[in-house]
């Protein structure tokens, strides 16, 4: 029977991973051990090794796309066997290699200029006025 390969989390705030590199295609045998894909988390690049044998029949992505954590990320099985309600049942985790597209040209922003007018002010009625800075998120009171 089909073993369904979901996509780990490789790190305590990993919320999705990038495949950097497979290092098997579809249709190779695969042996426990083996490394399998390396895939670029929020913190680094990860080698994951395959925790089973058998035949890799379908890749949840290619390289350089993107799955979310529990993402379909593989499925092993043995040669010939039907994955199709597998792959319909973990269909659209997926997002595709970002491809490169040209941005489109801004619109040009007529600035205008500042106008600062201190020659009215009477700073002599003036105090002076100095705010503490907040040293930590927690701080209510200086």
């Amino acid at each position: 029977m089909a073993e369904v390969i979901l996509m780990p989390r490789l790190s305590d705030t990993m919320t999705e991973g990038v495949i950097a590199a497979w290092h098997k295609n579809v249709g190779d045998a695969v042996k426990k051990g083996d490394l399998l894909a390396e895939i670029e988390t929020d913190k680094a690049t990860m080698e994951l090794e395959s925790y089973q044998d058998g035949i890799l029949l379908h890749i949840g992505t290619p390289k350089g796309g993107k799955l979310q954590v529990n993402d379909l990320l593989a499925i092993f099985g043995k040669a010939g066997e039907d994955i199709s309600a597998l792959v319909a049942q973990h269909a659209g985790g997926a997002t595709p290699a970002p491809v490169a597209t040209p941005a489109p040209a801004a619109a040009p922003v007529a600035e205008t200029p500042a106008v600062a007018s201190t020659a009215s002010l009477d700073v002599s009625n003036m105090e002076e006025v100095v705010l503490m800075p907040r040293l930590s998120d927690t701080m209510t009171e200086g």
